[in-house]
């Protein structure tokens, strides 16, 4: 999930600030506007995604031995590719109210490093200063992961026979009780990056609005009569 999440991030913030100073001349000559700009930028990143994001999954998959069934590899790519998209999307938000590509790139590491830290495992929600708990609700690398554990899990029962030491978990659920997943769905879990990817979306097209380039217009000056008569 961190992994994921730094790639699509990373790629975005590198490309697309540079990609806004190119095309600023454009909607300020009123070429187009900024929503169908906008629009279709966001909807022709997401067959590229869905495809490298497929590619690594499938590798990731077939490499580290997860279940391979075709119902949970199919919800394995699934939920990549939407956790890659919601992290692209987070990625946008900084390019686009960041003036230049060094100041999305100093802003990136920040926004990861709270993203990990709060991802609901590092520091648990009751132990989350009460100010901040908002932000594990947000957290990009929280959704990913606990939607890939959901997925993996589920349904899944192991061998307990033999001289164990310490407690042991029979079956997928008792695991994912272990890591507090105990009454999550993976529903909420798509929800909620939905939710997060759609905010993303409106943020970045306010901020590329706010932050457009704007120009002094130069007027017809007035006739030479008409100053001679003033």
């Amino acid at each position: 999930a961190i992994g994921a999440a730094n790639m699509a991030m990373a790629s975005t913030i590198r490309s697309f600030p540079k990609e806004k100073a190119i095309i600023q001349t454009e909607l300020s000559a009123k070429l187009y506007g900024t929503l169908p700009y906008f629009i279709g930028k966001a909807i022709s990143e997401i067959p590229q995604t869905a495809f490298f994001t497929s590619l690594f999954g499938v590798l990731v998959s077939c490499f580290t031995g997860l279940n391979n069934s075709v119902r949970k590899l199919r919800r394995f790519l699934g939920l990549n590719c939407l956790h890659s998209l919601t992290a692209q999307s987070a990625g946008l938000v900084i390019g686009a109210i960041s003036p230049n590509s060094d100041t999305a790139l100093a802003l990136f590491p920040a926004v990861l490093v709270l993203n990990i830290i709060f991802d609901g495992k590092n520091i648990s929600e009751e132990n989350t200063p009460r100010l901040l708990r908002w932000l594990p609700k947000l957290g990009l690398i929280r959704w990913g992961f606990e939607g890939l554990c959901l997925n993996e899990f589920e349904g899944l029962e192991f061998d307990t026979k033999g001289p164990r030491r310490g407690p042991v978990a029979r079956n997928g659920e008792e695991a994912l009780s272990r890591f507090g997943l105990d009454g999550k769905y993976l529903g909420d879990v798509v929800k909620a990056q939905v939710i997060i990817t759609s905010s993303c979306w409106l943020l970045s097209y306010l901020g590329l609005t706010l932050t457009r380039q704007r120009f002094q217009y130069m007027e017809t000056p007035p006739a030479k009569h008409e100053s001679d008569a003033a």
